[in-house]
C-alpha cells in the first residue's frame, strides 16, 4: 500500500516534532509519510522534486513566502494537491481569504492533533477521489481516440488512423532526408460473391482473417490499415528500393493464399474458402510527394493489377504486371 505523503510547512520546529510523535504508528506502519519544510520558497523546491505528494498543510505566516503566496504558486506545480491552512485563532482574516482562494480545509493553533487526523482523512479522500476522476476522463479520452483511429470489425487501424501515420511520418523528415517509402494497396478477389453467397457475416469473419495474417508480414515499424470495404493499405515506413517492397508483397501473398476456415457463423459446420488479392505497390520520398499522393498512386496501381487477372500486383512507375 503506497503511504499518503503529506508535505508541513511551517518554521516551528516544534511541530515538526510533534507530528512525528503523534503520527508515529502511522509512521512506522507507512500509512502515512509526512515532509517538512520551513516556507514557501523550501516546499516549492520540495513540490517540484516530488510528484507523489498527496496534501499541503501550511502555516500562514512564515518568512521569505507566506502560505497564501505558496498557495497562489501551486497550480503551477501540481493542481490536484489539496491545502490545510493553519494559522492562529485570531487571524481568522487571513484564514477566510485562504479559504476564498481555494484552500480546502483550515486549522488554528495550537492543533488538536484528533482534528489534524479528521482533518487529513478528509482530505486525502477528497485527493484520492479527484486523481480517480482524472484517471477515468484519461482513459475514456484514450478510448475515444482509439475508436477514432482503429477499424472496430478488425482492430487494425482504419482511414484516419492510417492517415495520422503517414502525416507523422512526412512531418517528421527533414529537407535533406532520402527516406523512401513504399505503399501496398490490397484488394481482395471475389470478396462480393463471398458477401452474396455466404452472406455479410461471413464476410465480417473473412475480414478478420485477412487482417489478422497481414499483421505478421509486416516488418518493424510497419503498419496496416482497412480502408473500408475489402480494401488494406499497408505502409512499409523504409525502404530502399521496390525489390523490399515486392519480398513484403510475396509475403502477403503467400499469407493469404491460404485456405480461410470460416466456421464461427454457421450452425452446421465450417465453410473453407480461398481468396486471391490484387495489389498496387508505389514507392515514394517523403520530400518530395503528398500522403494523398502515394495512396492516388497505389490505388491506381492495384486497378491494373486487378484488369490483369486474380493474384497480380503492379509497380506504379513501371505498370508492368506481375503473376
Amino acid at each position: 500500500m503506497t503511504p499518503v505523503r503529506i508535505l508541513v510547512v511551517d518554521d516551528e520546529l516544534e511541530l515538526e516534532r510533534l507530528i512525528k510523535q503523534r503520527f508515529r504508528k502511522q509512521i512506522t506502519a507507512k500509512t502515512m509519510d509526512f515532509l517538512f519544510a520551513a516556507n514557501g520558497v523550501e516546499a516549492l523546491q520540495t513540490l517540484q522534486h516530488d510528484r507523489q505528494i498527496d496534501m499541503v498543510l501550511t502555516d500562514l505566516n512564515m518568512p521569505e513566502m507566506d502560505g497564501l503566496t505558496l498557495m497562489h504558486c501551486l497550480p503551477r506545480v501540481n493542481d490536484s494537491l489539496k491545502v490545510v491552512v493553519v494559522s492562529a485563532y485570531n487571524d481568522m482574516t487571513r484564514i477566510r481569504q485562504a479559504m476564498n482562494e481555494g484552500a480546502f480545509d483550515f486549522l488554528t493553533k495550537p492543533i488538536d492533533f484528533q482534528d489534524l487526523k479528521q482533518t487529513i482523512e478528509k482530505t486525502i479522500k477528497s485527493v484520492q477521489k479527484l486523481r480517480h476522476q482524472k484517471i477515468q476522463a484519461q482513459q475514456f479520452q484514450e478510448a475515444l481516440l482509439e475508436a477514432a483511429f482503429h477499424d472496430t470489425l478488425t482492430g487494425i487501424p482504419n482511414r484516419r488512423g492510417l492517415c495520422y501515420h503517414l502525416n507523422c511520418l512526412f512531418e517528421q523528415s527533414t529537407p535533406s532526408a532520402e527516406q523512401k517509402i513504399a505503399l501496398l494497396f490490397i484488394d481482395l478477389d471475389g470478396f462480393k460473391q463471398i458477401n452474396d453467397q455466404l452472406g455479410h457475416l461471413a464476410g465480417d469473419e473473412l475480414l478478420k482473417h485477412v487482417a489478422q495474417r497481414l499483421v505478421p508480414c509486416l516488418r518493424e515499424g510497419d503498419m496496416v490499415a482497412r480502408l473500408g470495404g475489402d480494401e488494406f493499405v499497408v505502409v512499409l515506413s523504409s525502404v530502399t528500393d521496390v525489390t523490399v517492397a515486392i519480398s513484403v508483397v510475396e509475403r502477403v501473398q503467400a499469407q493469404l493464399a491460404k485456405p480461410f476456415e470460416l466456421g464461427g457463423v454457421f450452425e452446421l459446420g465450417g465453410v473453407q474458402v480461398v481468396i486471391g488479392v490484387s495489389i498496387g505497390i508505389t514507392i515514394g520520398k517523403l520530400t518530395n510527394q503528398t500522403p494523398e499522393e502515394l495512396l492516388r498512386e497505389a490505388d491506381i496501381a492495384m486497378y491494373s493489377a486487378k484488369a490483369r487477372g486474380k493474384g497480380c500486383y503492379v509497380v506504379f512507375d513501371t505498370m508492368t504486371p506481375e503473376p
